[in-house]
């Protein structure tokens, strides 16, 4: 697993940049002015880089949550050892606050 989330921003940064060289490309095609295309490439650059690098955050995380049912606390943590995940596992079951989920 550690190697997997060493190589996970690497990855990210190369996947980001493949992608914004692609439209970079063909916003040239067009002929798109220089610093517009140089914009818009960075733009994709670091939006497909952090979203990458988020989903992978994401799929190694372990999140616990409170076992009262409506409550919205919950705690993730990203690569934690046996004791500190236990213990944030019955934090989160005897905390004293439980919040209801807010619905937009």
């Amino acid at each position: 697993m550690w190697r997997f989330r060493r190589l996970a921003l690497p990855a990210a940064v190369v996947a980001g940049g493949s992608v914004a060289w692609f439209i970079g490309l063909r916003l040239r095609a067009y002929l798109v002015p220089a610093d517009l295309t140089a914009a818009c490439a960075l733009a994709v650059f670091v939006n497909v880089t952090v979203a990458i690098r988020s989903l992978i955050e994401g799929a190694c995380a372990t999140t616990h949550r409170c076992l009262v049912p409506g409550c919205a606390f919950r705690v993730r943590l990203t690569n934690p050892d046996a004791a500190e995940s236990r213990r944030w596992q019955e934090a989160a079951a005897a905390h004293p606050t439980h919040a209801q989920a807010r619905r937009h």
